[in-house]
């Protein structure tokens, strides 16, 4: 029997998502772990049979079966209440892991200081075209960047100093950045588990550049290892109800409006919207016939979210 420590605990959170779930798992057993590892699945009460699915396919797995959706945030702190593992390894069950790159990460924390407490690969569409590469944390700065495509304008160089570390399309490297994608994302467990985990109060939106946020005001780094990649379908995770979920426009400005609480503030995040509705008028008022509908509907919903946050600051 094989006693050796375990390096990393795999985390995968499950709704309704049997057959994606079974090719993740898959997918993990295909690739080569340099290391020893253990998988948890949290099934957030499907009823699919993806419980059963792992119970028969992947005993060796860890299930948690909850009695009823505890969505994201709460169902990954479950998991890493009961992980063993050195390293926690938040996985969405849409995704599929090729042989080595977790590897990387691991290899990543493994050889830096402990002040990098977070790694994250490129994540791909299923095309193998890149979907993502890590992003800055929100701030003024980094909404003049995205509304005005500073990283297009200025040389790289520039970019490196000016722009806020993460801005894409700026690195061919492994490189610090503000936050990377929750569905692949390597966080040191002592870490993970002294700033309290994913934060519940968040509704399935935002967890991932909220808890990065918390580990940068707290000392530690967050980084994007160029080399890595994992494949993402996007969406598949969340299942139909979470997707009803998010597609409930009050709801959608709620979620938005706390992830702001969390984060930068209201007052902040209002001056932050205000940037984006001056573009969007700019760029209304240069573009063609053809753009000016899709930048009418930008300005509506950007004023619509700066009506919502003064009404909260209000509190009205």
């Amino acid at each position: 029997m094989n006693t050796a420590p375990v390096k990393v605990s795999v985390i995968i959170v499950s709704f309704n998502t049997r057959e994606i779930l079974r090719n993740c798992l898959q997918s993990i057993r295909r690739a080569y772990f340099g290391f020893s590892h253990e998988i948890i699945v949290i099934d957030n009460n499907s009823i699919d049979g993806s419980a059963e699915m792992v119970k028969h396919e992947f005993p060796h797995a860890i299930l948690v079966e909850n009695d009823h959706n505890n969505l994201f945030s709460k169902a990954n702190n479950q998991g890493a209440a009961i992980a063993q593992g050195e390293y926690l390894l938040l996985l969405n069950s849409d995704t599929l892991v090729e042989n080595g790159n977790i590897e990387k990460l691991a290899g990543l924390l493994d050889t830096s200081s402990g002040n990098i407490a977070c790694a994250g690969p490129v994540v791909l569409n299923e095309n193998r075209s890149q979907q993502s590469a890590g992003y800055p944390l929100p701030s003024i700065q980094e909404r003049i960047s995205a509304v005005f495509h500073l990283n297009r304008l200025l040389p790289r160089f520039a970019s490196r100093i000016i722009l806020p570390k993460g801005t894409p399309g700026i690195y061919d490297e492994t490189h610090r950045t503000g936050w990377v994608s929750g569905c692949c994302m390597l966080v040191r467990s002592d870490v993970y588990r002294m700033l309290g985990g994913l934060n519940e109060g968040l509704e399935f939106y935002g967890e991932e550049p909220e808890f990065c946020m918390r580990l940068e005001q707290n000392g530690f780094e967050t980084w994007l290892v160029q080399d890595a990649s994992i494949i993402h379908l996007g969406g598949q995770s969340s299942g139909h109800e979470q997707a009803s979920f998010l597609q409930d426009p009050n709801g959608s400005l709620r979620r938005y409006a706390a992830l702001q609480q969390y984060t930068v503030g209201l007052r902040q995040s209002i001056i932050m919207s205000r940037i984006v509705l001056a573009a969007a008028w700019l760029k209304y008022a240069l573009s063609g016939n053809r753009r000016r509908e899709y930048f009418k509907t930008a300005i509506s919903h950007e004023q619509a979210v700066i009506a919502y946050m003064k009404k909260l600051l209000s509190g009205k």
